[in-house]
């Protein structure tokens, strides 16, 4: 009896110790690039704060849109994804009212500008969180230093380009770092310029996303897209294009095998910082394929979104709203290479680090004068972003033309339109 008594004592004082609940692992499914030091870092302070730890699942560029579809379609999906984000592909490409967890009511969305909550937004909802690099997007980075001792300027119409060009190529100057390999860089050269193209046809934008026009009718882009296909002909992107990664294109530009990338401006300051014996001055100016000299805006970027399935979605919810933190958006904003300011709403408070190149760039726009990358001001492109990578690449082997580039996206659109039920494509 003595015995039972000790063993029921035993028992009792067992129970009444404290429990601890199983360490929650969020996983986190990205595009390769999408992910820095910064947000590694930032997701080790949250672990560190809460034990939620965060598990990365990063995916080649060329796979992520497809490897995230076929998990989200077999009910499998990780508990948070990116994707690069606008107002129709959180219908077409995650389906957010069934995938996604509902974010309207969080206290962290008034944190993001308005252009990117309508971009992480469906019927009123809003379903995902994102900042991105804010300024002029995409621009042509160039090395100053040697345009100077080349005795050439900086282009404002394609026919200055093409001679600037002509001019470094004929100085054993590669003029251009390319890297088609990612799949997704050569696209910027002609999505970049949307502004143009509005500028060049007022309205088109509207009668495009009406199915009242077709890209195939859109004044200046064919030429654009020849103008593309002419750079890669005339050698103006050096002989190792084709294996190139964007990933090396600061060394190139240090090292001097390229005189230009398209990249954000912010590179400089990476270039500058990655190769401090590099003594050449760099600056950036607008790509200028159908004479374009509007400046372009990014109101999108890769934003990420939670589960609607997960069985963390409190946990997922607690992440959010640390990475909304002011103190979180300018760590990711100081902490981040070729990043010098960062698009959260001004009320965050964030300080911004413009370097002296981009200020220069700013004034030289004219005031007032600006437009959207076309990727996010006409539906059903940025869907087929990698798609249309690969008819830009067979178009510069000679496996394409301009124009079946332009009708092969135009298809696409109508397909995509379709299977996302607008009725403007009934």
């Amino acid at each position: 009896m003595k015995k039972l008594s000790l063993m029921l004592a035993a028992a009792l004082m067992l129970a009444a110790l404290p429990t601890f609940a199983e360490k929650v692992k969020l996983t986190q499914m990205v595009s390769q690039g999408w992910t820095t030091v910064a947000d590694e870092d930032l997701a080790k302070q949250f672990t560190k704060e809460t034990g939620i730890e965060i598990e990365w699942q990063v995916n080649p560029a060329a796979q992520h849109h497809d490897l995230l579809k076929t998990k989200l379609n077999a009910g499998e999906g990780p508990d948070i994804f990116m994707i690069q984000s606008n107002k129709w592909a959180v219908k077409t490409e995650i389906d957010a009212e069934k995938n996604c967890i509902d974010m309207s009511k969080e206290a962290w969305v008034k944190t993001m500008t308005p252009a990117k909550i309508e971009s992480v937004s469906y019927k009123g909802k809003v379903y995902g969180q994102g900042y991105f690099v804010k300024g002029v997007s995409f621009p042509i980075v160039y090395n100053k230093t040697v345009f100077k001792e080349q005795g050439i300027s900086v282009p404002t119409t394609y026919a200055e380009f093409k001679a600037d060009c002509e001019a470094l190529k004929k100085a054993g100057i590669v003029p251009i770092f390319e890297c088609v390999p990612d799949g997704w860089h050569h696209v910027l050269w002609i999505m970049q310029i949307g502004g143009r193209f509005s500028e060049l046809q007022p309205g088109i934008v509207e009668k495009l996303n009406a199915n009242k026009a077709k890209l195939a009718d859109v004044k200046g882009f064919v030429a654009a897209i020849g103008q593309l296909q002419e750079m890669a002909k005339n050698g103006y992107f050096g002989s190792d294009y084709m294996d190139n990664a964007f990933s090396n294109a600061d060394a190139a530009m240090a090292a001097r095998q390229a005189a230009m990338v398209v990249n954000q401006s912010g590179a400089i300051g990476s270039i500058k910082a990655n190769f401090p014996d590099d003594k050449d001055e760099f600056g950036a100016f607008l790509i200028p394929l159908a004479d374009s000299q509007t400046p372009q805006s990014d109101p999108n970027g890769p934003a990420r979104f939670g589960y609607a399935k997960s069985k963390h979605p409190k946990e997922i919810k607690q992440y959010f709203a640390f990475l909304a933190r002011k103190s979180s958006i300018q760590y990711k904003l100081d902490h981040t290479e070729g990043w010098t300011a960062i698009d959260s709403d001004d009320s965050v408070g964030v300080e911004q680090h413009y370097l002296p190149a981009e200020k220069e760039l700013f004034a030289s726009i004219p005031k007032g004068k600006g437009g959207v990358i076309w990727q996010a001001a006409v539906s059903y492109v940025n869907d087929q972003w990698m798609d249309i990578g690969k008819d830009l690449s067979a178009m510069f082997v000679g496996q394409m033309t301009p124009e079946q580039v332009i009708q092969a996206m135009d298809e696409r659109r109508a397909k995509i339109a379709k299977a996302a039920g607008d009725p403007a494509w009934k």
